[in-house]
């Protein structure tokens, strides 16, 4: 740029947004002198908290619900894996929920699938470390998964605890290979 350096500094808010528009992981960018004629840029990017299972990649989900588009081949093991969200509507929710959870519960998650019926477009399903599924709403997920290492505790064999009205248990069904082959699916 061969703009007067001062003028520069007096539309440094105009740069600042230009920078949190052009690049999806900035938070905050703030300029400031760092010596006579020079400018230092201090950026603060968004933390990523989750990431999006897609084609058998892993796309970053950023803290404010942003989905970058930076296809990775492996999943990062410290962050929650999302799959079959289509928007960011239902994203927000469910990672504001997660981190609300626990610690030693949020370390049980290996997975959260966005599993929706035609009754209710908040299920999801949730698929823990130990083997077993929850199956709950979005909306409360923050409060039920409270009661999962009790549940869990009682039951004799790994399977699905239904809390999406109330809390069932239930073994996997031998006879039906569904619930067996979307475990597998899911690890």
């Amino acid at each position: 740029m061969n703009e007067n350096l001062w003028k520069q500094y007096f539309e440094r808010d105009q740069f600042t947004r230009k920078i949190t528009r052009g690049f999806p992981r900035v938070k905050k960018a703030k300029i400031k002198f760092s010596s006579l004629n020079q400018f230092t840029i201090d950026v603060t990017e968004y933390k990523e908290v989750a990431l999006l299972s897609k084609k058998g990649e892993y796309l970053p989900i950023l803290e404010n619900g942003q989905i970058v588009q930076e296809p990775q081949e492996k999943a990062d093991k410290n962050k929650v894996i999302l799959e079959d969200f289509t928007g960011q509507d239902k994203i927000m929710p469910t990672i504001k929920n997660y981190y609300k959870l626990p610690k030693e519960i949020q370390s049980g998650v290996s997975q959260i699938n966005y599993t929706p019926s035609k009754n209710n477009d908040e299920l999801l399903t949730i698929f823990m470390n130990d083997g077993n599924r929850v199956i709950l709403n979005i909306s409360n997920m923050d409060q039920q998964m409270h009661y999962y290492p009790q549940v869990a505790k009682e039951m004799d064999d790994k399977g699905i605890i239904d809390m999406e009205v109330g809390i069932f248990a239930r073994p996997y069904d031998e006879k039906n290979t569904e619930d067996e082959n979307n475990q597998a699916d899911s690890e």
